[in-house]
């Protein structure tokens, strides 16, 4: 039991150590969307606050550039990107004038099907900004969650309008000579960063902390801006710190500290943990869960960070079963595909009982399937699973361990599209532990979300989820 706190504690205050070092903003995104026009976090500014956000990072010294030039600079030097996503045209009647005088290049990225529609760009506002220095580059041609589309879906996302491929000819259209992708709602994954690159485009802003080591070209970070920036930008350049950085903070220091002084008997790990999590995985996902019933109240915690071919991936348990059950595990996992290898990811970490090991395989664009061993105190257990998109919006799951296994559907409702539809209903069915039928209700909000469950085992669960 002792080990097991031990364990808890040491990965908890490694990670939080990580994630809170001297971890410079490079490149330094500000995202917005609407100029002149509504507020909050990286909604809205107004053009005198634009302006002082660009003065306030010359000071700091800080070079403007666009996003390609960016996913290009050395990592030691320090460059910001002031980016206008969906393409309204706010940005080019209030911002375009006073970065002008500033001799700041932007970047907007478009929705393809709004463009010349009113409250967005015209074709030859687009052609101004791009002979002024601006950059224009891709949010999708719908404004589709990216992350949530079959193969034939990201080609019609990531494509051209009219046809697929990376011919993109600037003198042919206002869409034509795009280099880079705001992903919409900022949710991406490996299958979206390689169609972005199969469609020629050479860069990507996924959102998000800035990463511990080398930034990835195709999912630069992109921290979330607040409206206290006039005070908070100096600490966020300096540190890189968003809106998600109490998240993380609470996804390590939860599972490490949950229960501390208290005995708990090991448990199995979650069922549904992928230890190789990279092939649906963007930059990085937190999520904190708990579930009522059974006679008590179980938590889960899961925590998964990317740093280019790497990822590393955290799952913690508490309450488990009649007698409280506990268990945590941190995993570190390497992409062979992106070294140009093999579709595979493997990994191996510790948990409560000792080794771990875990590996998947992709499937050519469709999803993902995986496995994972552990020893627990009487010998090694062992789960595996599978993730698939079959068409848009639509995902298929699957998991079993010693303990039981489950089966699971979800579909967005055709509602708000424009938003990569928000609204999610999904259901399945359990065997062993957790017996019986469950159903699924989950609302997103951007890149956050909440998903509500009922089983048939007279259980209720809430799980928080959020991915950069």
């Amino acid at each position: 039991m002792r080990r097991a706190l031990s364990l808890r504690l040491l990965l908890g205050l490694a990670l939080v150590l990580s994630l809170s070092g001297p971890v410079q903003a490079k490149p330094m995104v500000l995202v917005f969307h609407q100029v002149g026009a509504g507020g909050g976090a990286s909604l809205g500014i107004a053009p005198d606050a634009l302006r002082r956000r660009v003065e306030t990072l010359r000071r700091l010294g800080y070079r403007f550039v666009t996003s390609s030039e960016a996913a290009r600079a050395p990592a030691a030097e320090r460059v910001a990107v002031i980016q206008f996503d969906d393409g309204f045209e706010s940005v080019y009647r209030l911002a375009f004038p006073v970065l002008r005088e500033l001799g700041v290049p932007g970047t907007t990225y478009i929705i393809w099907s709004r463009l010349g529609q009113a409250g967005s760009l015209t074709p030859a506002q687009v052609k101004e900004l791009r002979a002024a220095g601006w950059e224009v580059g891709t949010h999708s041609q719908s404004h589709a969650a990216l992350a949530d589309l079959s193969p034939r879906g990201l080609r019609r996302e990531l494509g051209p309008a009219g046809g697929e491929g990376p011919a993109r000819d600037p003198a042919a259209s206002p869409e034509a000579g795009v280099r880079c992708v705001a992903y919409p709602l900022n949710r991406h994954d490996a299958r979206v960063r390689r169609e972005a690159q199969r469609q020629g485009l050479t860069c990507g802003v996924a959102g998000g902390p800035a990463p511990l080591t080398r930034t990835d070209p195709m999912a630069l970070p992109a921290p979330a801006i607040t409206p206290w920036d006039d005070t908070l930008l100096p600490m966020r350049a300096r540190w890189g710190v968003d809106a998600r950085t109490p998240l993380l903070v609470a996804g390590v220091l939860g599972p490490a500290l949950d229960g501390l002084g208290r005995p708990h008997p090991s448990a199995l790990p979650p069922r549904t943990w992928n230890l190789a999590h990279h092939e649906l995985l963007g930059n990085g996902l937190v999520s904190a869960g708990v579930r009522a019933g059974g006679g008590g109240l179980e938590r889960d915690t899961r925590l998964a960070w990317r740093e280019g071919a790497w990822s590393v991936n955290l799952a913690a348990r508490r309450g488990v079963g009649p007698d409280g059950g506990s268990y945590a595990g941190l995993g570190a996992a390497l992409n062979l595909g992106a070294l140009n290898l093999a579709p595979v990811t493997l990994a191996a970490g510790l948990d409560s009982g000792g080794p771990l090991l875990g590996g998947a395989v992709a499937l050519g664009g469709y999803g993902e399937v995986w496995g994972r061993a552990s020893r627990v105190p009487d010998g090694w257990t062992w789960a595996w699973g599978a993730t698939l998109i079959p068409a848009d919006y639509v995902q298929v799951s699957g998991a079993q361990d010693r303990a039981g296994a489950q089966l699971g559907l979800r579909a967005a409702l055709p509602w708000q599209s424009g938003e990569g539809r928000p609204l999610r209903l999904g259901g399945g069915y359990r065997w062993g532990e957790g017996a019986g039928p469950y159903a699924e209700l989950e609302y997103r909000v951007g890149s956050y979300s909440v998903t509500a469950e009922v089983s048939g085992a007279r259980r209720f669960g809430v799980k928080f989820v959020a991915v950069w």
